[in-house]
């Protein structure tokens, strides 16, 4: 069994303990805890913009920062001048959480700033519970689902509100991703099967998107260098985490990244 296969059946296995104690119907009609709401598309005419993503380690990093403080990382992330935010919360491989999220909405709301939870959403249920935290954003990842649910799920958040970023890695999850009107693509440079990363892929993949669709380049972005070729190839946005968890000046390099210095 793949790593991916391993993160999808754990939180198939969370996602059932979930229903249990909240049943999908009960979380439907479940009072949001937030009620003002930032869209990513809001920043859709901004140019180069920087998600900043904070996450305690993944698969292919190890461990980052067990001691990471959310509330505070958020205060940092805006004080430094991202544009957004990315909350990992998928717990068993990356250490995340619920409450991570909770305690990052805490400053964005006020600041006007849209938060991305970021997860592997299979399930209705993931989406109806990113709402009522109060997430801004969620992301779909084209390589677990099937067409069925990518459009069920697509539709689905878009109804209630959320902003959908549709992860692809390779051209025939392009052709996947635009069975809907998409609005925002990502651009994984990360195989997700072999956890290798090469910024080629989205050089290659961006040329074939149609020029309506805003691209964001995600994964393997470790400098200014890296950020500028990215932009070069056609991407809107950059999706960064990894090295800025890793980074002993992160105020410093979010700087650099977003082209702000």
């Amino acid at each position: 069994m793949g790593i991916l296969d391993k993160i999808i059946s754990a939180k198939k296995d969370r996602i059932k303990n979930q229903k249990k104690i909240l049943s999908l119907e009960s979380l439907k009609n479940k009072k949001l805890i937030y009620d003002n709401f930032f869209p990513l598309e809001n920043l859709l005419n901004s140019k180069n913009i920087l998600i900043s993503e904070m996450k305690r380690q993944s698969p292919s990093g190890g461990s980052l920062d067990q001691d990471l403080d959310p509330k505070e990382q958020a205060e940092m992330y805006i004080r430094s001048g991202s544009d957004a935010i990315s909350v990992l919360t998928e717990e068993d491989f990356f250490k995340g959480h619920n409450n991570d999220l909770n305690k990052v909405l805490k400053n964005s709301k006020n600041k006007k700033v849209p938060v991305l939870q970021k997860d592997f959403i299979i399930d209705e249920y993931q989406i109806y519970l990113a709402k009522n935290l109060g997430a801004d954003c969620i992301l779909l990842i084209t390589r677990i689902l099937s067409r069925e649910q990518y459009i069920d799920f697509y539709k689905l958040a878009s109804s209630i509100g959320l902003s959908v970023i549709v992860e692809i890695f390779d051209q025939k999850e392009l052709d996947f991703a635009l069975e809907t009107d998409i609005k925002i693509l990502g651009i994984n440079n990360r195989n997700l099967d072999t956890l290798k990363t090469e910024l080629e892929n989205f050089e290659k993949i961006s040329t074939l998107v149609p020029g309506n669709i805003f691209k964001i380049a995600e994964s393997g972005i470790k400098n200014s260098l890296d950020a500028k070729r990215m932009i070069e190839a056609g991407a809107n946005g950059l999706l960064v985490g990894e090295s800025i968890m890793r980074s002993k000046d992160r105020t410093k390099i979010i700087k650099e990244i977003s082209l702000n210095e």
